[in-house]
């Protein structure tokens, strides 16, 4: 005689099999959650943590302490920022072309932008450093002179891009350009940061005033063109800058920018 499973049975074999199917259902949005964070460093709060705190970059721990104290609501428009092309491209429109001819007389000068109502600043530093700043013209021997631009969102430094110039003074002119640096930190997780090889070069100048005898001498140059790419709605944005400066033998920028290459 063949046996009819029962009602209780089938019931039960219905639920397990509910019970497999939510659990593969679940262990695929699982692996679909854990490829996405994978591919997005940025995707929640949790991988960005996680990502800033396996970061090897400098600045990673200050980063990971201000994220941490955002509240979740401002944690989620923080993440919102930083996939939005956007923003990063206002970010490096807004610290193009900055004054000209700033003097450094006390080594270090910085220009502030706000943006987005305040969420997103960027400050541009320069500074100088090697034998001390005459009043009238460098003193004999290296100097560097470093023109650098951070980005902040919310508070947290997300980018830094660093250009050092180091050149040579005879305590009359420029003699000579020894090299020029170009650094980065990219805290980010979801902007691609990279840069082509830096250019240094001495340039003339030459000022002639009528009824006295002309004056000329050199100016120091160094440029970097950095090659942003942010992926955004399933598409790579890429955004490319360049960033220049010039120093005179009187220790200041005659001309510093970061605009479009």
């Amino acid at each position: 005689m063949t046996s009819r499973p029962t009602r209780a049975t089938m019931a039960v074999f219905g639920a397990a099999a509910l019970l497999v199917g939510t659990a593969s259902h679940a262990t695929a949005a699982d692996n679909r959650q854990s490829t996405v964070q994978k591919n997005d460093p940025a995707a929640t709060p949790s991988a960005y943590t996680a990502y800033l705190r396996h970061s090897h970059e400098e600045g990673a721990t200050d980063a990971l302490r201000a994220f941490q104290d955002l509240s979740q609501a401002e944690q989620a428009k923080f993440l919102d920022y930083l996939h939005d092309p956007a923003v990063l491209k206002s970010a490096f429109d807004k610290s193009a072309d900055q004054s000209t001819g700033t003097s450094l007389p006390t080594r270090n000068s910085t220009n502030t932008t706000l943006l987005y109502d305040g969420d997103v600043v960027i400050d541009q530093e320069r500074t100088i450093s090697g034998p001390s700043v005459a009043a009238h013209v460098l003193s004999s021997g290296d100097h560097s002179v470093n023109y650098t631009t951070y980005v902040k969102v919310l508070g947290v430094k997300v980018i830094k891009l660093n250009l050092e110039l180091n050149f040579h003074s005879n305590g009359r002119d420029i003699t000579k350009v020894n090299r020029a640096e170009a650094s980065k930190r990219n805290l980010s997780g979801v902007i691609s940061l990279s840069h082509e090889k830096e250019k240094k070069w001495l340039s003339n100048w030459s000022f002639c005033e009528r009824g006295k005898p002309c004056d000329s001498g050199h100016l120091a140059n160094a440029s970097v063109i950095w090659e942003g790419n942010v992926a955004y709605r399933g598409s790579v944005i890429q955004i490319d800058k360049k960033q220049y400066m010039r120093a005179n033998v009187h220790g200041k920028l005659t001309d510093y920018y970061l605009h479009n290459a």
